[in-house]
């Protein structure tokens, strides 16, 4: 899996799955979507910003592989930290029931432990000191 950790004013954007939608179904967990056969972590992170965000992704940077176990299954997430070109807007037809900006320190109910944790150790992000 690649998953988008999409950072914007000390929040991160989460995406609540569709009850009918594995995997994590009925789950908060960050945007993005089991990679294809004949897909690479980058083309799977382009796919999800422009199918289920309408949007596209300018640039991104591994952060860490998260190791799930949800109803026997087990996933490897990949996360990179990604900025998107324009705003996210979810696709009400897509994966999503809805996306949402949250604290890191304080994620919506139900997410998967793994995530929450990486959450919670996320540094404070840093301010542009650009003039």
């Amino acid at each position: 899996m690649a998953w988008m950790l999409v950072e914007q004013d000390g929040a991160v954007l989460l995406a609540h799955r569709k009850a009918e939608r594995p995997p994590f179904p009925d789950l908060w967990v960050l945007p993005g979507d089991v990679m294809k056969s004949d897909e690479s972590a980058n083309e799977t992170l382009a796919r999800v910003a422009h199918d289920e965000l309408d949007t596209y992704v300018r640039g991104d940077e591994f952060v860490a592989t998260l190791i799930f176990s949800i109803a026997g299954n087990q996933y490897a997430a990949n996360v990179f930290r990604v900025s998107l070109g324009g705003h996210p807007r979810y696709r009400e037809s897509g994966d999503y029931i809805q996306v949402a900006w949250a604290a890191p320190a304080e994620p919506p109910d139900p997410i998967p432990d793994a995530l929450r944790d990486l959450l919670a150790g996320m540094p404070p992000a840093q301010e542009d000191t650009k003039s």
